[in-house]
């Protein structure tokens, strides 16, 4: 399952990019139902179309798009132990992450999703924790200090603090705050329904791990018979975490 992922949005694509290769809402429904289903074919073969449109037309936020379907899979990629083919995802991430990190309107998200990307290299070389973690720290604060209010960030610092040991700073209960905030500033952007989108029902579930690891089972429990409620046919909570709760 899906682990891994973190964080990432949904931005709207040109709209060249919609003529040829389908709608942004097609995409997000697709990524959507492959998380939930745990079917990541699909995402893979989305993945390969973002590839080709960034490649056409290579618009911010067509880059950020593929950007954020190659974050999702790298996280599913580690899940599995294809560390090799991980490796090599991360790689391309990272350049889509660079060339976002200097365009104004992206760069606190960047800093987001380069702090994200070394977290994955350290998950994969936990040796290299002692140089990478304090920078992917650094680059969290960089974000927050550009938009304090950045959901991306805050996903990723809940991260940092959900899976990090309690001796670098690892918290989990801090870790759940960190994602109800991320949570609440999501909703705020769709307030007439629920997002249907695979972060941030992945925020949501980790807030649920979160509660879990802290000894906090009733919360992890009303957690994720609130994420039923909005998705039923959840499969990793449906048939994993609530059960084992």
């Amino acid at each position: 399952m899906i682990r891994y992922i973190v964080l990432l949005a949904v931005l709207t694509l040109s709209s060249f990019g919609l003529q040829v290769y389908g709608s942004a809402d097609d995409y997000d429904q697709r990524l959507y139902q492959a998380f939930v289903s745990g079917n990541m074919a699909d995402w893979e073969k989305v993945l390969d179309e973002f590839e080709a449109l960034a490649t056409k037309s290579p618009t911010a936020a067509n880059r950020f798009k593929l950007l954020h379907a190659q974050y999702g899979y790298i996280g599913y990629l580690l899940g599995v132990n294809q560390t090799a083919k991980a490796k090599q995802l991360i790689e391309k991430a990272e350049k889509q992450a660079n060339i976002l990190a200097g365009i104004s309107t992206y760069q606190s998200t960047a800093k987001a999703m380069q702090a994200a990307l070394l977290a994955y290299r350290i998950s994969i070389s936990p040796y290299k924790a002692p140089f990478l973690g304090p920078k992917s720290a650094l680059l969290i604060d960089e974000a927050l200090a550009i938009n304090p209010t950045n959901y991306y960030a805050l996903i990723e610092k809940g991260n940092a603090r959900h899976y990090a040991p309690a001796i670098v700073g690892g918290s989990p209960t801090e870790a759940v705050e960190l994602y109800r905030k991320a949570i609440e500033l999501i909703e705020k952007e769709y307030p007439t329904s629920k997002p249907k989108t695979w972060w941030y029902i992945n925020t949501y579930t980790q807030m649920g791990l979160a509660a879990q690891k802290a000894g906090n089972k009733n919360l992890a429990k009303k957690i994720y018979q609130t994420i039923l409620t909005m998705e039923p046919n959840y499969k990793w909570v449906k048939e994993e975490l609530l059960p084992k709760v």
